[in-house]
């Protein structure tokens, strides 16, 4: 399955509509109405860390990338009521935030900055998949955790602020190199169904390996503080 690199703040508002099962279990959905909840408290105090969001969000000058403690601290949320142990939650925690706001600075190195138009049309693409979503009990359930809707939303498009960016980043460098590699192989339009299916998976595992050294690569060139 291909990898998807998107943000723990927002993943599971996501995986609504990409990878959750469309019979959710009543387990399932208690598990998303807990994390629900644990976001609604981060929304809560997010004016406590609004400065250090703000600093993270501008273009590093000096290659050193600054870690908020406040996502650090609900993407240990996450991992928490996914039933990892505190210390592995953190440690998780960490890397995850470590890894989200690299490729944020590397989309917007890489001219991949969004307007506020951007974010708010994405948004409604993403209403109008929630609504015709077969698993809406589920969606629903973490959202009326929030607040109120408008609060679920106002919540996404602060996180979005840094993951349309990463997503638009992420999807031009696989398209570039799944076309660059296709290319190469002049035999591909003689192939049969099933000998361009196994191709193409070979080149997913090419892609998730070439993007796990860029990724490498991308955080050696910075140094880490975390506020």
């Amino acid at each position: 399955m291909k990898k998807r690199i998107i943000s723990i703040l927002l993943m599971v508002s996501l995986l609504a509509v990409t990878s959750i099962t469309a019979m959710a279990s009543q387990s399932d959905i208690a598990v998303t109405k807990n994390w629900g909840h644990a976001l609604q408290k981060y929304v809560d105090n997010q004016t406590e860390s609004d400065n250090v969001i703000a600093k993270s969000l501008e273009e590093t000058e000096d290659n050193t990338i600054i870690l908020p403690q406040s996502e650090i601290d609900i993407a240990k949320e996450f991992y928490t009521v996914a039933g990892y142990g505190e210390n592995e939650a953190l440690q998780l925690a960490i890397d995850y935030v470590k890894e989200i706001n690299t490729l944020y600075q590397e989309a917007i190195k890489n001219g991949y900055a969004v307007t506020e138009e951007d974010i708010m049309n994405h948004l409604d693409q993403m209403k109008v998949e929630f609504r015709s979503a077969t698993n809406k009990e589920e969606i629903y359930s973490f959202i009326n955790e929030f607040d109120s809707e408008q609060a679920y939303w106002d919540f996404q498009f602060e996180m979005f602020k840094k993951d349309l960016p990463i997503q638009r980043y992420n999807a031009d460098i696989e398209k570039a190199f799944f076309e660059t590699n296709i290319l190469y192989d002049e035999s591909i339009e003689n192939y049969s169904e099933e000998e361009y299916s196994d191709t193409m998976l070979e080149l997913e595992e090419d892609w998730l390996e070439e993007f796990e050294n860029m990724k490498n690569i991308a955080e050696n060139e910075y140094s880490y503080i975390i506020e």
